[in-house]
């Protein structure tokens, strides 16, 4: 009796593995479109930190577009500024504040490293904001302001 010869090409993973891996893992997620420059978000996003910084505006009204680390960092801060402004008997005020220049750069996909200016008629300020892509929108993931 003969002995059938039973010829396997190719690599264990490449018996027909990449047609089922649909079966094991499920069908691939579609990438999202990209997203659009984030120019008009990035300043934006600035006068709404200074606006929370100077308690004017709420710091859960930024809560959908920053992440849970930043949004603490925020609430501290704004906290922090409350008590000395309540202890100086000082009421919140804000300057009409303009964005001077946004500059960003990408140092990885769906990444954004920026830093906007903001000035008013005394002083400017720089905030720097970092982006990341999160469910097809943008989420500071870490922010400072100086």
């Amino acid at each position: 009796m003969r002995r059938q010869i039973v010829r396997i090409e190719g690599s264990v993973h490449s018996r027909g593995y990449e047609s089922q891996r649909h079966l094991e893992f499920g069908p691939d997620i579609p990438r999202a479109a990209p997203l659009k420059t984030p120019n008009v978000f990035l300043a934006s996003m600035a006068r709404a930190i200074h606006e929370v910084l100077a308690g004017v505006r709420s710091v859960d009204q930024l809560s959908r577009v920053v992440s849970e680390q930043v949004y603490e960092l925020l609430r501290a801060r704004a906290a922090a500024g409350a008590q000395a402004r309540l202890k100086a008997g000082r009421k919140p005020v804000i300057q009409p504040t303009d964005v001077v220049k946004v500059r960003y750069q990408s140092p990885a996909e769906d990444v954004i490293e920026s830093v906007v200016l903001l000035s008013n008629r005394q002083r400017a300020k720089a905030v720097t904001i970092r982006l990341e892509s999160q469910n097809g929108s943008w989420r500071a993931t870490n922010i400072g302001f100086l």
